[in-house]
């Protein structure tokens, strides 16, 4: 009996045999619904998307993970989609999947997906937490992790838990909007802004020439990424009456198209990570073919690390995870999901590329190690080089007094002091202190530039480093 491990991201969803040394089955579902004809229903049609956006779905895996009732539609194209999968690989009779699930999966979603691999002929053996997965598979330290997602409609963030040796899901942030499609559009714009204005030739004017435009766009944007800029062009007509029409786009020209995910992915991770805590980042390798974003997570999210996997990563490791099949295992009526996966022997090492680890310091490292001289609060620069600072309602004298009446907010609320060569911030409150969005787990070390929230929704206050004094904590 072999087990087969897929990784349902629908950017590029997964499948691998345990064992096998040959890559991953890996494609993103976009794919034919069959609309026109049923024959072709779950085929690829990336190469279509932009010429037959009717016939194409997409969005089939995210309508079977939430809640609401899935339209039948979704279902058949899932169905069909796995079949053509399968049939490629092929499946022999006595394979069983242990699936990785992503977070946009809610529980009555287990059930649809059961029902769905069943009928395109493969039992399903175990579901598995894809984050807990990806986390055990690179064998972390014990502490925290973030495992992000990157989809087709959707992102999403999930906290897991190393300890003992498990990895465990904790805590998750999903966001139903944007996405990489999105993404795409906004970049797809861009180029026909830019190329009609350099050269006035509209390529979304025509079907053929907008999908020839959007085949380019991933790798162009990924050479922007890394490179700085990137050309994007397209040839039209042929022999020696064809024009070419290119424009060159900067890394910021597509960052800021791309700016307002990117800031509802980065609020997703403040959520979750305690307040100045170096967690481990985990996300698709596909994060760094976005231009601008990992500049931003450095000089938002400075002192964590970055591990990039490359596609395939938790198919395999999904497969290597799946539990022992004894006799009549795959079929069972009930499926179990495991939120929590022990750490593998070994970290997986990936044949399909290597796991790209990178450190958030940024060029904004400098910066960010300032440690702060003075609160702002009400118009005033209230000096940190004295005795320790109590915000709060009912603050000791000196201290940071907050009106009555605010919700969230204790008599003694939090306190801002000297310790050990830095200002740290020590939380008192059962309501919690936030750190530039992120909740203090006890006490956080506090930087220029950093910004309190207290209460709910709460006030805000600013620290600052003034007078050269920025380089070191104050004397005392």
């Amino acid at each position: 009996m072999t087990t087969l491990g897929i990784a349902l991201d629908d950017a590029a969803l997964a499948i691998a045999r345990a064992g096998d040394a040959a890559a991953p089955s890996i494609a993103p579902s976009i794919v034919d619904a069959g609309r026109a004809q049923r024959a072709a229903a779950g085929r690829s049609a990336v190469a279509s998307a932009r010429t037959a956006p009717t016939a194409v779905s997409s969005r089939h895996w995210l309508d079977l993970a939430q809640g609401r009732p899935p339209a039948r539609e979704s279902l058949a194209v899932a169905r069909a989609e796995l079949g053509v999968r399968a049939a490629a690989l092929p499946v022999a009779a006595g394979d069983a999947a242990c699936v990785a699930v992503p977070a946009t999966c809610d529980g009555p979603a287990l059930s649809r997906l059961l029902a769905v691999f069943r009928a395109a002929a493969l039992p399903v053996a175990a579901f598995v937490d894809a984050a807990a997965l990806a986390v055990a598979a690179l064998g972390l330290r014990e502490g925290a992790a973030i495992v992000v997602e990157l989809g087709l409609h959707h992102a999403a963030a999930t906290r897991v838990d190393l300890r003992d040796g498990e990895a465990r899901r904790r805590s998750a942030r999903l966001r139903l909007r944007g996405g990489l499609l999105a993404l795409r559009e906004s970049w797809l714009q861009l180029v026909s802004e830019a190329m009609v204005l350099k050269t006035r030739f509209d390529p979304l004017h025509e079907a053929a020439t907008e999908q020839r435009l959007y085949d380019q766009l991933d790798a162009v944007a990924a050479r922007a990424a890394r490179d700085g800029s990137a050309a994007i062009g397209l040839s039209i007509g042929s022999g020696g009456s064809a024009q070419r029409h290119e424009v060159l786009l900067t890394r910021d020209q597509f960052a800021a198209r791309g700016e307002a995910a990117y800031r509802e992915l980065v609020a997703m991770l403040h959520e979750l990570r305690p307040a100045g805590a170096g967690v481990t980042l985990v996300a698709p390798a596909r994060l760094a073919g976005l231009p601008g974003l990992c500049e931003l997570l450095a000089a938002e999210l400075r002192g964590c690390e970055l591990r990039l996997l490359p596609d395939g990563y938790l198919a395999r490791a999904a497969a290597l995870a799946a539990p022992d099949l004894g006799d009549g295992a795959a079929v069972q009526a009930a499926v179990p999901l495991r939120r929590g996966v022990a750490s593998f022997a070994t970290p997986l090492d990936p044949e399909d590329g290597p796991v790209v680890v990178e450190r958030l310091d940024g060029d904004t490292q400098a910066a960010a190690a300032k440690c702060p001289t003075h609160l702002l609060w009400s118009g005033r620069a209230l000096p940190l080089a004295g005795a320790a600072l109590e915000i709060g309602r009912a603050p000791a004298g000196g201290g940071v007094e907050l009106p009555e009446g605010l919700a969230g907010v204790s008599r003694l609320h939090c306190t801002v002091r000297y310790d050990g060569g830095a200002i740290v911030l020590v939380d008192h409150s059962r309501h919690g202190t936030f750190v530039n969005g992120e909740r203090v787990a006890g006490r956080a070390r506090l930087r220029a530039g950093d910004r309190l929230r207290i209460g709910d929704p709460g006030v805000e206050l600013a620290l600052i480093a003034v007078g050269g004094r920025g380089e070191e904590a104050p004397q005392h």
